[in-house]
């Protein structure tokens, strides 16, 4: 029988950089894309609270459009981000993704076809709650 010989240090390390090659370092792929939806969802609640914070005025119709065209940017991200996540979270995310913007649609339809000079900034504001209200009953629910 032979004995078997004792490992150098070169072939030491050559097993230690194959072991941390094989394992994988850092995160994988689903837990980037999750860690990433949970930004999105951040930042869409941050616009919403920057929409319930505006004054109705002239002067913040910018602002206004500028978290409307993130809140959408940030729908569009939830949405590539969706296929990269575990099949469980996947559906969740799809889920209430899908039901944020039903809801949202609806409040928008609602809102141009009801709106009228006397009542515009009671509309608006009425239509900003139900904005929070269908982000916290959607994607809020989502866990980070």
């Amino acid at each position: 029988m032979i004995a078997p010989r004792p490992m150098t240090p070169t072939a030491i390390v050559l097993v230690a950089v194959a072991t941390l090659a094989l394992s994988g370092c850092g995160e994988s792929a689903q837990a980037k894309a999750a860690k990433q939806v949970c930004a999105v969802r951040s930042d869409i609640s941050q616009q919403i609270r920057t929409l319930n914070g505006l004054s109705l005025s002239s002067s913040s119709a910018n602002a206004a459009k500028a978290s409307f065209e993130a809140i959408g940017r940030d729908v569009t991200r939830l949405k590539a981000l969706t296929p990269k996540l575990d099949p469980s979270r996947m559906r969740a995310v799809e889920a209430a993704t899908h039901e944020f913007v039903t809801r949202v649609g609806a409040i928008a339809t609602a809102l141009g076809s009801k709106l009228s000079a006397a009542n515009a900034a009671a509309q608006f504001k009425s239509a900003l709650a139900q904005l929070a209200e269908a982000y916290n009953q959607t994607l809020a629910s989502l866990s980070c």
